[in-house]
């Protein structure tokens, strides 16, 4: 079964000025599954991200935030890594924690 488009993001990019600003993205499931999500950022010093980990209910939609704070203008990226998981979890970390993933997607920050 191909998994890679099982969770999708909307929009794909953001773009900020080098001052800082945010920009609201909407995570989607199409899997008949459960997902947990983390959120990773190859700079943490300019962003910050809302929720980091979290859950996707079977074909379900959740929002992020990512907000920019001022510092040197620069491409990043954010990568939002993903697992299914049973029904019952209650912990969004705990399948990363136990080395599961399923998929990962990019979104691209570019700050002018």
């Amino acid at each position: 079964m191909d998994n890679s488009q099982n969770v999708t993001v909307d929009p794909t990019t953001a773009t900020f000025p080098a001052t800082g600003g945010n920009s609201i993205h909407f995570l989607s499931s199409t899997a008949e599954s459960r997902i947990a999500f983390k959120v990773k950022c190859s700079n943490n010093d300019q962003y910050r991200v809302r929720p980091v980990f979290g859950f996707l209910e079977i074909k379900g939609r959740t929002k992020l935030e990512i907000l920019r704070l001022d510092g040197p203008a620069k491409d990043d990226k954010l990568a939002i890594l993903w697992a299914e998981v049973p029904a019952d979890e209650i912990e969004p970390w705990a399948p990363f924690k136990a080395g599961s993933q399923m998929g990962d997607i990019t979104i691209l920050l570019k700050a002018t």
